[in-house]
């Protein structure tokens, strides 16, 4: 059973299937030639029975007659048949009194003869005269008393029987023999038409699939059951497309996790120490500060008031870097119900005052009724350095849009600038202290805060490239109500 699990299902078909069919005919075949042959072995007896009653009359009277000669002419009359191989009679002692065909030849007394004038029946005998084997019809005749007078006998080659047999037993078999070549070739046709050629195909997809192609799909055609092995192929091919994008984005989901979790922890370790900096920085800056602005009132010349206001211009500028620090620190979240286009006019009225020539072109696209769930101060500080950012990089107009979207909202800020050059990655910048600014004019901060302060909104910050040729900065957050 293990040998013939491993064969084709073609050779499977065979031995299975048309091998027991075949045998199963051939032993039909073999049951109905026999009774055939002996239907026909009955009738040509039975011919011979009757032409030895037929002339049994006729023969019968003669001899009472003592006519002998019309005895011979009913032997060759009879012998001219053609179904007749000889014909004897014998009288009441068991000799030959005439003979015809190869009756004629013998010349020995039937014994068989001898024995059935003493029965007194019909009988029949195979035996052999002049050497040849024959079939015999033994018919006794009887005189007017009821008294066997004589015995016709009857003759035929067994031959003709055998022959017989021999033709019809040839030409059943190779009926039989033709029949089963062309059931196989039906077969073989039918199984390649029916079930090869789709499970050709069936395997050759899978072989493509097992090479990596799998958005292939089996055909759901053929046999029904060949259908339903391939519509569970597809299901199964479908269930693992669906498995694999599960995994993907499971995996895409925990890296993002994992790279946030780790960000912010790097975040929240550089916060400490920035902090501890710039509290460390702030008194001696206000003290040198305090120093210079006394020292300009008590001193006199031109040039050391220059010294005293660049001493004074180099601590306000790093002042403004310690209070970013303070800023990229600061990780509280108080959300309100804050209506954002106040909050973002006000954002502009603040940088109004650090712009003195040509100030960008702000276009604000807010609906004026919008209420967000935000941190007022901490929003305003991100706004306040992604808007400079954008002035700064702006040719002349700076954009800020609103967007409802399923479930949450953005807010996108552009500007029409030269942009970012093609080569460089764009989540870089908001790495803290990454600025594309000349040396000495950022801190590389303004991006980094605002990133922060997304993220502790529970948003996403993204850039991108605008269509106005500068730098996209989109802001999503989901739809929180505050309590």
């Amino acid at each position: 059973m293990a040998r013939i699990s491993k064969m084709s299902l073609s050779m499977r078909m065979l031995l299975l299937v048309f091998l027991p069919l075949w045998g199963l005919s051939a032993a039909s075949i073999g049951i109905g030639t026999y009774y055939v042959v002996e239907q026909q072995t009955r009738k040509l007896k039975d011919d011979i029975k009757l032409i030895a009653r037929a002339i049994r009359v006729p023969i019968g009277e003669a001899i009472e007659q003592g006519d002998l000669a019309t005895v011979q002419r009913t032997l060759d009359a009879v012998f001219t048949l053609g179904q007749v191989y000889g014909a004897s009679v014998y009288n009441k002692e068991g000799e030959r009194v005439a003979a015809a065909g190869i009756a004629r030849i013998d010349t020995e007394d039937s014994p068989i003869a001898e024995k059935l004038l003493e029965v007194g029946r019909d009988s029949n005998a195979y035996q052999r005269q002049a050497g040849r084997k024959v079939y015999s019809h033994f018919v006794p005749v009887t005189d007017e008393g009821g008294q066997i007078s004589s015995l016709v006998e009857v003759t035929r080659r067994a031959s003709d029987f055998s022959a017989s047999i021999d033709r019809l037993s040839y030409w059943a078999w190779g009926i039989w023999g033709l029949l089963g070549l062309l059931t196989l070739v039906i077969v073989q046709l039918g199984h390649r038409q029916a079930v090869g050629r789709d499970v050709s195909q069936l395997t050759q997809m899978m072989a493509d699939i097992g090479r990596g192609q799998l958005g292939l799909r089996a055909p759901q055609s053929g046999t029904y059951e060949l259908a339903a092995i391939s519509q569970a192929l597809n299901r199964m091919l479908d269930d693992m497309v669906t498995a694999q994008a599960e995994i993907a984005a499971h995996q895409a989901h925990e890296t993002s996790l994992n790279q946030r979790l780790e960000r912010n922890e790097r975040m929240a370790t550089l916060g400490r120490f920035v902090s501890g900096i710039a509290h460390e920085l702030g008194a001696p800056l206000n003290v040198i500060d305090g120093r210079a602005r006394r020292l300009s009132r008590s001193v006199e010349g031109d040039a050391p008031q220059y010294e005293l206001t660049a001493i004074r211009g180099q601590v306000h500028r790093l002042t403004r870097i310690v209070r970013q620090l303070l800023d990229f620190s600061r990780t509280s979240s108080q959300k309100q119900s804050t209506q954002l286009k106040s909050l973002i006019t006000h954002v502009i009225d603040s940088l109004r005052h650090e712009q003195t020539d040509n100030p960008p072109l702000i276009a604000v696209n807010v609906p004026d009724m919008k209420y967000v769930c935000i941190d007022p101060d901490l929003f305003e500080l991100a706004i306040i350095n992604l808007l400079r950012n954008a002035c700064q990089a702006a040719t002349e107009r700076v954009g800020i849009d609103y967007l409802e979207e399923a479930g949450g909202w953005s807010l996108l800020i552009w500007d029409d600038g030269h942009g970012i050059p093609p080569e460089m990655d764009l989540q870089q910048l908001v790495e803290p202290f990454f600025t594309t600014k000349p040396k000495g004019q950022g801190t590389g901060l303004g991006l980094a805060i605002a990133h922060n302060v997304v993220n502790d909104h529970g948003g996403e910050l993204s850039l991108s490239r605008s269509q106005q040729g500068g730098v996209l900065v989109s802001l999503h957050f989901s739809k929180d109500a505050c309590a």
